[in-house]
């Protein structure tokens, strides 16, 4: 049955059988974006029902438990070879298709995901410095140039790093942007500004507590944030006497602070990939893939952070494998629950992209059959979320 099909049938039941609003609504809660935004030329009532605050809620809150996979990838440092794939069913029946990013206007580089959460995805159009932004629901094909940072860098005082990070306040329903700008000072330390964007109101604003970045700076790629119980995180190395420790810096999005975690002993000598797991921060530490000291580890760790019973907060062990032949890199997790890795090829293997339940043990290999340098992955759902908040 096509889509108008259902339309028609839908208000024929609707008004012989005299349905409750709640009713027709909650039928129409159920039904995929696609066929949402068609059914808004059938009916004015059913426009204005599906544009309602609740409607969009109870939408996003059915489709959240069926996520896709987003993935970017790129075979090229400058990023120009790039695509955008949307993977849906990636456990059972599979299916990948292109998504076409919607920009009129040419840019440097191919957009780079800064993340995606309640069918929004947010890009970097920027060709350096993170400093040009677009909001983009690919269900409804809307999307959205965000005004410029505050933050820009000068002459007499050059950006030097910028990591940005993308995520939900569910206390005041709003969605996030943050960007935490480095400086070299003239003693060579960095100095940090940070500032955030609000969907609801449309504007940047420069954030005042930057304190933690004093004792830490964040390392890691673009991909290197993740969300967590309403918090932004990412991996962080000590600086001067906090030089030989790693810990996560944290960015409370209902408070608007940062705050740092310590991290086990074992991160001193192994890549370190921030995560989420079934709601709670975790870890996966993994292989250097160059080691200039000869410490290199063989083994794969993945650690949650939990509550103890004097409530306090402990790293546990969830995953342990050692002594592989092949190199794991974690991309993230999928239903904050199974894990995502790459396998690093060889000179005749391209990389594999696996997923992984560490509660099943059951791994599932993902047939993205491409010779990538690079993945982003990121769960993504659909949703009638719109990209302007203000509305």
């Amino acid at each position: 049955m096509n889509s108008s099909c259902s339309g028609r049938r839908l208000r024929t039941m609707a008004s012989s059988l005299s349905l409750p609003q709640t009713t027709i609504s909650d039928i129409l809660s159920r039904l995929p974006v696609k066929s949402l935004t068609r059914f808004k030329s059938v009916s004015k009532d059913w426009a204005y029902l599906t544009s309602t605050p609740a409607f969009v809620s109870d939408h996003l809150r059915r489709s959240s438990s069926d996520p896709s996979l987003i993935v970017r990838c790129y075979n090229t440092q400058s990023g120009f070879d790039s695509v955008i794939l949307l993977i849906t069913d990636p456990t059972q029946n599979f299916a990948c298709r292109h998504l076409a990013v919607p920009l009129d206007e040419p840019l440097p580089l191919f957009p780079k995901i800064v993340g995606s959460i309640g069918g929004l995805v947010c890009l970097d159009v920027s060709p350096c410095y993170a400093s040009d932004f677009v909001l983009w629901n690919p269900g409804t094909k809307q999307f959205k140039h965000l005004r410029f940072p505050l933050i820009a860098s000068t002459r007499s005082n050059p950006i030097w790093l910028v990591f940005v990070g993308f995520g939900f306040d569910s206390f005041k329903n709003d969605y996030k942007l943050v960007r935490i700008v480095s400086f070299k000072r003239n003693d060579g330390l960095p100095f940090v500004r940070a500032e955030v964007y609000s969907w609801k109101e449309g504007i940047w604003k420069e954030l005042e507590d930057t304190v933690c970045f004093d004792s830490a700076i964040i390392c890691g790629g673009q991909d290197g944030v993740v969300v967590v119980d309403g918090s932004l995180n990412w991996v962080a190395i000590g600086l001067q006497r906090y030089a030989d420790r790693k810990v996560v810096i944290s960015f409370d999005m209902r408070r608007e602070v940062f705050k740092t975690i310590p991290l086990p002993a074992l991160t001193r000598i192994g890549n370190v990939k921030v995560m989420s797991y079934m709601g709670l921060l975790a870890i996966a530490v993994y292989p250097l893939v160059f080691a200039a000291n000869g410490n290199n580890m063989n083994r794969f760790e993945f650690s949650v952070l939990s509550d103890c019973e004097d409530g306090r907060k402990h790293w546990t062990n969830v995953v342990l494998a050692e002594n592989f032949s092949k190199f794991l890199v974690p991309m993230g997790t999928w239903r904050d629950r199974e894990l995502m890795i790459k396998q690093m090829g060889d000179r005749d293997n391209h990389p594999k992209l696996f997923l992984y339940d560490p509660i099943d043990e059951r791994t599932k290999r993902l047939p993205i059959d491409c010779a990538d340098l690079y993945l982003q992955c990121y769960s993504h759902v659909e949703s009638l979320v719109s990209v302007d908040g203000r509305n």
